[in-house]
């Protein structure tokens, strides 16, 4: 005879555990395929004070001929292909249809070299909110170490709580044998009722109902009042 329980505060660690580390994980991405928006760190002072290294920016995207002087823009640098957030100086066309667009940071002499060129329709991203300090700690953990580490950890976690719903408490066979009378398989049936929902309710034992022997229904009882009740119906 085997009795097995989860309690309430368990399930509510686990599910909130493995909702924090999925979502941690897939937020970014999400973020970015149905909103378009973008979560980036500031590796540089260039755009002091404005920004400053270490600081997180959330960019949208936008067309190239929506962009206007002022906007903050983050381009590729074709030199070192590093990306770069910087104020746009100038946004100029001559048939409409291609955007050259100049842009320098707060803090630097001299505005970015070259000029890029973009078509009317290029996607750009633009910076719409600035999030000081938490750009280091959003690198960390949207790291591919991170993610590896959270998933693991979930692994490990879920393993341990199969383990511990497996765990089981036995009658011996000396308590077992001296179940001999129906009121003490009663008394029995009471006491492990009532652990059992005491575990699962946080409830006191005091302020639950009793459930005896001959309350509790087995499945071929069930069975024959079933049939019972469709052999009235066509009576």
């Amino acid at each position: 005879m085997a009795r097995r329980s989860v309690n309430k505060k368990t399930v509510r660690t686990t599910i909130a555990f493995a909702s924090i580390t999925i979502f941690l994980m897939v937020a970014p991405a999400l973020a970015s395929a149905y909103f378009g928006a973008g979560l980036f760190t500031v590796m540089s002072q260039s755009m002091k004070p404005h920004m400053s290294a270490g600081d997180a920016i959330i960019t949208d995207v936008v067309s190239a001929h929506d962009v206007r002087v002022g906007d903050i823009v983050l381009t590729t640098n074709p030199d070192n292909m590093e990306q770069v957030a910087h104020r746009v100086v100038q946004n100029s066309t001559i048939d409409n249809i291609h955007y050259t667009i100049t842009t320098k940071g707060d803090s630097n002499p001299q505005v970015d070299m070259p000029a890029l060129t973009f078509h009317s329709n290029a996607p750009l991203r633009k910076v719409i909110a600035v999030v000081p300090k938490v750009g280091y700690a959003l690198d960390l953990i949207s790291s591919t170490i991170t993610k590896t580490a959270g998933s693991l950890a979930l692994i490990a976690y879920l393993i341990y709580l199969v383990r511990k719903t497996r765990r089981t408490v036995e009658l011996n066979a000396q308590e077992l044998n001296s179940l001999t009378s129906d009121e003490e398989i009663n008394v029995k049936v009471q006491q492990l009722v009532q652990e059992h929902l005491t575990k699962i309710t946080g409830a006191s034992p005091a302020t639950l109902p009793t459930v005896s022997r001959e309350s509790v229904v087995t499945p071929a009882e069930v069975t024959s009042q079933l049939q019972r009740s469709k052999a009235d119906i066509y009576l």
